[in-house]
């Protein structure tokens, strides 16, 4: 399941974007203070920050040169109503990826995230591995072509393990990313020896002290 952040002030903007985006599968946090930003752990477990270019008395563009000068390889596409070429040249020298400009139908807003999230992250409807399938966009898992099931947190947990595939994930990203609160080594640990019942114990592999990885 891809996961979202967006940062936008405008309540009516806001509320509208998130529930056609989560009517589609995404899972979106949502922000309306730029004070509120989550922390440069947490902001790492998104595959997409969506940003208002501007927020009150603060300026989005600002907000991603930050990001980026922390090393936070995330993707971002500007939501604006500035549409000069200047403008743009100035986004995109502070790391924007993309930009969408106010007015805008929510179906191109979902186009360009599409778009972004499949230069940057390669995501696929279908990831394979040795026998095993996951299917991202019907969230089931497939053994030997034998569905598997999972509850839905063992699938986020399977599925981004999946997709970061030859990537550590630490201990924190994981439980950021499919808990938000109330998250604890000990469920993480719990969830993945549940995973590893239902797939085999060599898929997922244990980097002690820090976290797992699938080759």
């Amino acid at each position: 399941m891809i996961k979202l952040l967006l940062v936008e002030d405008d309540k009516s903007l806001g509320q509208a974007i998130k529930e056609f985006l989560e009517e589609r599968d995404y899972r979106i946090d949502w922000i309306q203070d730029p004070d509120d930003l989550p922390l440069h752990e947490k902001l790492k477990t998104y595959d997409l920050l969506l940003v208002d270019w501007i927020l009150g008395n603060k300026e989005g563009l600002e907000i991603v040169k930050s990001i980026k000068k922390k090393g936070i390889k995330v993707p971002v596409i500007m939501i604006t109503v500035k549409s000069s070429l200047e403008d743009k040249l100035k986004g995109f020298a502070a790391g924007v990826d993309d930009y969408i400009t106010k007015p805008f139908f929510p179906e191109e807003l979902l186009a360009r995230i599409k778009a972004v999230l499949g230069r940057y992250c390669q995501i696929k409807e279908e990831i394979k591995i040795g026998n095993l399938t996951i299917d991202s966009e019907k969230k089931v898992v497939y053994l030997s072509g034998k569905r598997i099931e999972l509850t839905l947190k063992e699938f986020l947990l399977l599925e981004v393990l999946a997709r970061k595939r030859g990537k550590i994930l630490s201990y924190d990203f994981l439980i950021d990313y499919v808990w938000e609160e109330g998250g604890s080594y000990e469920t993480l640990k719990s969830h993945i020896y549940n995973i590893r019942k239902k797939i085999g114990k060599e898929i997922i592999k244990s980097i002690k002290g820090f976290g797992y990885k699938i080759d």
